[in-house]
């Protein structure tokens, strides 16, 4: 019977282990590339360290019923998921505890989420939190997510637009509701004018 060999059994236990870490480690790369996708090339990243988990949670659920979502993960796996865009050359965005905020329909409503989130739980120190990302696959900066969380959000816009639509339809409506009471107006005098005619 064959001795058993403790040592070699443990080599290969350690090496399955690392195959799997390194599979996982894959994974959460290419997911973070594939909500990057999703996203239409938009992601911020942004500090968490000092937010607590329930505040955090919340936050999340706004976000995704705004179609957006949050994830917390490792600096070196969200590196290595964005080194082929624009963010390679922004390596400090890594550093540190690194949230990324991925939107998924509206890039401002879910900016202006987080930047209100932020504003509420760190009142001035808020801005530091703000790490920068991409917008349209194109580097942003901080101060540059803080102008988009400034902009309109799409309900916003389309409720503007309705409204400068609707002017004109609301216009002709008037118009043609006055038609109706106007001729009545003038038919009157007509009959009145015929009936003082035939007197």
């Amino acid at each position: 019977m064959a001795e058993f060999n403790r040592e070699a059994y443990s080599e290969r236990e350690r090496s399955a282990a690392s195959r799997k870490t390194l599979l996982r480690k894959q994974e959460l790369v290419n997911s973070y590339k594939e909500r990057l996708q999703r996203s239409n090339g938009f992601v911020v990243f942004f500090n968490f360290q000092g937010i607590d988990a329930y505040p955090l949670t919340l936050l999340r659920l706004d976000i995704k019923d705004l179609k957006g979502e949050i994830v917390v993960g490792k600096n070196t796996l969200f590196y290595r998921a964005f080194s082929d865009t624009a963010l390679s050359d922004h390596r400090d965005i890594f550093i540190g505890p690194t949230a990324a905020l991925f939107a998924y329909e509206d890039p401002v409503a879910v900016t202006k989420k987080l930047v209100e989130f932020l504003k509420e739980t760190f009142d001035k120190e808020w801005e530091g939190r703000i790490k920068g990302g991409l917008l349209d696959y194109k580097y942003i900066s901080p101060e540059q997510v803080k102008e988009l969380a400034e902009l309109p959000s799409k309900e916003e816009l389309i409720a503007k637009l309705l409204g400068v639509m609707m002017a004109p339809v609301t216009q002709l409506a008037m118009t043609l509701k006055a038609v109706p009471q106007k001729l009545v107006l003038v038919l009157k005098a007509i009959e009145e004018e015929k009936s003082k005619g035939g007197q």
